[in-house]
């Protein structure tokens, strides 16, 4: 096979001249032969191509151009046989052949394949012989078309005639009067018929007819309404179909009827409305309600029903029609809770049979996530069909009620209203503190007492009756006065509320007597009225009868910023207060009706809460009330009670309650975990749902004995101390935590809430902390020695120049005639002894300097101050100073480390020095180190001196990092002496009176055994 270059290779080739002889006339005549067939050849394929784009329904194009490329093909043979004349291409001329000779097979072929197709085609008579059957056909159609028509006006339907390509519609007499128009009101126009239309079903209309004509539906029936004479709507059942279609199939003529169908549509909607009203009432109930006719067969379930069996995994009975739900009972006798199961069956059974009037039965149903009851009803159907209404009410919340009372107690204690629990008597079971600080009554006290004996207004039968009203609507909301123990009298407000799973009351009473004593002062007079809410801290309005404002006490001024300026009446007040239009809307209208309802009924305007948007942009939330001033020209008197603050707290209170960071764990008395919050799968890795049933040291192992007991007085040992334990990560790494613990008991079962915060990054930024002391201490410490170097030289020097002289004598003694042994013997153990001491210098500076990891050890406190006034000695006496120590002994140990102790004592003797060496030459300089146990059980240690003292202005800085009295310091000696003595958790102080010396002084903490 050729490669690329092969086919425009000449090489090895002459050229096909020389075949001719290169005769002129012999080779003109192959050119121009060649040159005209390629010509003809390439000129064919653009008339074959401008004839297949004007004829679109030419049947097998694809045929015309492979014929198309067929004849490229062969013209460009001819054309390389020009080339190769003069240019030897003969590879290329071969290779354009080969692919000529394949297009020629493939066309031979196809050729083949096509012509049996191409002779099914009809002629041209054979065409012209259908287009007149067609005709024919279609004459009929319209006599057809005729006698249609007038069958369908007898019938009572409408007539309309489409002319497709003129736009235009012939309305039949029937079809105008059918929506009230007489026959020359309406014109051919098809614009008289799509105006008419009602704007909701215009587009839809249109698009089934275009639809239709276009032939993308096989029919056109559409139900739709259109505007009659008088302005109403009928709906209309139209059915058309094209009679007429041009010779490409386009459709010409339309027809069809109109049919009156608004009563079948009227009922139609009532069945609908009917049957959604019933829906909406069985799915708008959260209980699971099945409807099972006489067999017990399930024909009728509401949402909740389906949305428990979805819940639940239970796809095949995701709606149970069809199923006999008395099967599913007897099939679950046999299963867990198979008593439960039993029990229904028998009842609903008892009741489809007659046998009873109603059924019920409370029974488990726990699924594998969480626990729940339900209660279960049965009653029968009313009417003339047989069967029952099984009802399925969710009563795990009653269940959990107690749970939850006990955690709702402490936000009840703190609330500022009174609370009760009452029962059906009227005696008082459970008060808040709120209510015995209202009342006057001690708790014990009113426990032990009734509605009666504290109310005022109402007598016992009256308290009877009202409490037979409660129960019956669930809910209450009224005002009442009750008697004080030192026997005045307290305005209240009740909200009650009556608990069914309980047989309780919960009752919240709040104290209105300040508000009720203002209302009655405010209607005493105008001037008092005035002077009274202009002082009053509760923002105030008034306005007249024609919503202009006339009066804003300063309160409300200062709470939203606006004066009479800004908002002269009611209607500038609504845009400026509440600049959303949606909620605007709401809030006036609410305003509007229940200021109107107070109007009639002359009852006081029930208070509103609302947002409001203040002058300088800050929004309030506010609790409105208004009244109607007797004495004036009816004015209204508008009070804004400001809650933010107390809303803000309250949002923060469940967000806290909510959205707690600490993980909130309870165990039961058997150490097993009942919940727990999602922050603890932050810290320990598992979900919720993994931990409930495990043990609590499956979390933490490290907890002591004696707080996994879980009893109470063990708990409550540990209630409100907060102790460091090690937990394990669900990845077993270990989690640094803060545990504080809570108990309760519930059911006679008591229980611990653990509440664990995950500290590892505290515990990771303190072992930082004190990595970066350590080495800014061990920086301190060079820093100190290179201070010190000049004294710690010399005090190397000085055994080094004993060792130097004692081994000059020893040699002399060596040299002598008769050597000294004894002598020598006592010259080279000093010799040793001053090596050695020169040593121990050197051994305690590279301890002293050098960087090693944090060791503590136990320590004699007084043996560190020598060893760290040691290296302090030579300094003391180049500036003539006298070192006192004054230490107690047989001090306790301690448990440090040794170089950072040394290294503060050293920084306070330093200090020291550098204090006192600018003091006269006369005049007696002295240092005292004392040690002493203080009453605190902690050892003190103390450095003074009788230099001039620091300056009062300095004390107040001496402290801080980076401040220091010295030219060349650089004031962080006793800023890092600081925070060493902390990290031995003890303190460092000082004490000073300007020329009378200063003391420093710290503590640290004795060893525990």
């Amino acid at each position: 096979m050729p490669s690329m270059n092969d086919l425009f290779s000449i090489k090895d080739f002459i050229p096909h001249g020389y075949c001719l002889a290169w005769s002129p006339g012999l080779l003109w005549l192959h050119v121009i032969s060649d040159l005209l067939i390629t010509f003809s050849y390439y000129s064919i394929p653009l008339s074959l191509i401008y004839f297949i784009r004007q004829r679109k329904d030419l049947p097998y194009p694809w045929l015309v151009g492979l014929f198309a490329g067929f004849i490229v093909a062969c013209g460009t043979t001819h054309l390389l046989s020009i080339i190769t004349i003069w240019i030897p291409l003969y590879w290329l001329d071969g290779f354009v052949k080969g692919i000529t000779a394949i297009i020629s097979l493939v066309s031979a072929a196809m050729m083949l394949w096509i012509i049996p197709r191409a002779l099914t085609l009809p002629s041209t008579a054979q065409l012209h012989a259908e287009i007149q059957q067609r005709k024919a056909a279609e004459e009929a159609l319209r006599e057809s078309e005729y006698r249609w028509k007038f069958a369908i006006e007898g019938a009572g339907d409408g007539v309309w005639d489409f002319d497709v390509v003129n736009n235009t519609v012939f309305f039949s007499k029937r079809w105008k009067e059918m929506l009230g128009f007489t026959e020359d009101e309406i014109g051919n126009s098809l614009d008289e018929w799509e105006k008419r239309l009602h704007p909701e079903d215009k587009a839809g209309t249109l698009a089934v007819v275009h639809a239709y004509l276009e032939g993308k539906t096989s029919t056109y029936t559409h139900e739709h309404r259109v505007r009659c004479k008088d302005g109403s709507y009928k709906w209309i059942l139209a059915r058309g179909m094209v009679v007429s279609r041009s010779e490409e199939d386009k459709p010409l003529r339309m027809i069809g009827t109109q049919t009156d169908i608004s009563e079948r549509k009227q009922m139609e909607e009532k069945l609908r409305d009917s049957d959604a009203l019933n829906t909406s009432i069985l799915d708008s109930l959260t209980s699971q309600i099945a409807v099972l006719d006489a067999q017990g067969v399930i024909i009728s379930v509401n949402n909740a029903w389906r949305s428990f069996a979805k819940e639940n995994g239970l796809p095949e009975y995701n709606d149970m029609l069809g199923i006999n739900y008395l099967d599913v009972c007897k099939h679950a006798i046999n299963q867990p809770f198979g008593d439960e199961a039993g029990a229904a069956y028998m009842g609903i059974k008892a009741v489809l049979n007659g046998e009873q009037e109603a059924f019920s039965l409370e029974y488990p149903c726990h699924s594998p996530n969480q626990q729940r009851w339900f209660y279960m009803t049965v009653s029968p159907l009313r009417g003339s069909r047989r069967g029952v209404v099984v009802r399925h009410l969710n009563i795990t919340e009653r269940k959990q009620a107690e749970r939850v009372l006990i955690q709702l107690k402490a936000m009840i204690d703190i609330s500022l209203d009174g609370f009760w629990i009452v029962d059906l008597m009227g005696n008082l079971i459970q008060v808040n503190q709120a209510y015995a600080q209202i009342s006057g009554y001690s708790i014990e006290e009113l426990t032990n007492m009734s509605i009666a004996q504290v109310e005022v207004v109402e007598n016992a039968e009256q308290i009877n009756t009202h409490i037979a009203k409660v129960i019956s609507e669930g809910y209450d909301r009224f005002e009442t006065r009750h008697r004080h123990k030192d026997g005045h009298i307290i305005d209240v407000e009740i909200s009650v509320a009556f608990l069914p799973e309980f047989q309780q009351f919960c009752v919240f009473c709040r104290d209105i007597t300040d508000r009720k004593a203002m209302e009655d002062e405010l209607k005493a007079s105008e001037a008092k009225f005035r002077s009274i809410i202009e002082a009053s801290p509760v923002p105030m309005a008034l306005n007249d009868e024609h919503l202009n404002i006339t009066f804003l006490n300063l309160a409300f001024v200062q709470t939203f910023g606006y004066n009479l300026s800004d908002i002269p009446t009611v209607a500038d007040w609504w845009p400026k207060a509440y600049p959303d239009p949606d909620y605007r809307q709401w809030v006036k209208t609410t305003w509007e009706t229940t200021l109107e309802k107070a109007r009639k009924e002359q009852s006081e305007f029930l208070p509103m809460e609302c947002v409001i948007h203040c002058k300088n942009n800050n929004i309030k939330t506010v609790i409105v009330s208004a009244a109607e001033i007797i004495n004036f020209a009816r004015e209204h008197l508008v009070i804004l009670y400001d809650v933010t603050q107390l809303k803000q707290i309250e949002a923060k209170l469940n967000a806290i309650f909510n959205a707690s960071v600490e993980g909130i764990i309870t165990i039961d008395m058997y150490e097993n975990i009942v919940s727990a919050n999602t922050a603890v799968e932050t810290i320990f890795g598992y979900k919720p749902e993994e931990l409930v049933g495990c043990r609590i040291n499956k979390l933490m192992p490290s907890l002591p004995i004696t707080i996994n007991a879980g009893s109470a007085p063990i708990a409550e040992k540990h209630t409100g101390q907060i102790k460091e334990i090690e937990g394990r990560h669900k990845n077993g790494s270990v989690v640094p935590l803060d545990l504080s613990i809570a108990a309760y008991s519930l059911d006679d079962a008591n229980y611990l809430t653990y509440i664990v915060r995950d500290v590892s990054l505290r515990k990771q930024q303190e072992h930082q902390d004190k990595e970066h002391l350590d080495q800014l201490a061990h920086v301190t410490r060079l820093g100190l020695m290179g201070e010190m170097a000049s004294g710690i030289a010399h005090e190397v020097n000085q055994p080094l120049v004993a060792v130097s002289s004692y081994t000059q004598v020893s040699l002399n003694l060596i040299n002598a005639e008769n050597p000294d042994l004894v002598a020598l013997s006592e010259i080279l153990i000093k010799t040793q002894q001053q090596a050695l001491r020169a040593g121990q210098i050197i051994h305690r500076m590279r301890e002293f300097v050098k960087s090693h990891a944090k060791h503590r050890s136990s320590n004699n406190i007084n043996t560190l101050i020598h060893d760290a006034a040691s290296l302090c000695v030579t300094e003391l006496k180049k500036n003539n100073i006298e070192l006192i120590f004054e230490l107690q002994h047989n001090l306790p140990l301690v448990y440090v480390d040794q170089v950072q102790i040394e290294q503060v004592i050293i920084n306070l003797i330093r200090n020291s020095i550098d204090a006192l060496k600018h003091l006269p030459v006369q005049q007696h300089r002295h240092v005292t180190i004392l040690s002493q146990l203080t009453a605190n059980n902690d050892l003190q240690i103390s450095v003074k001196d009788n230099g001039p003292g620091i300056d009062l202005a300095q004390q107040q800085k001496i402290l801080m990092p980076f401040y220091t009295t010295k030219t060349n310091g650089m004031g962080m000696g006793l800023s890092i002496s600081r925070s060493l003595v902390e990290a031995h958790d003890g303190t460092l102080h000082f004490d000073s009176q300007p020329k009378n010396g200063t003391t420093f002084y710290f503590t640290l903490p004795i060893q525990q055994n």
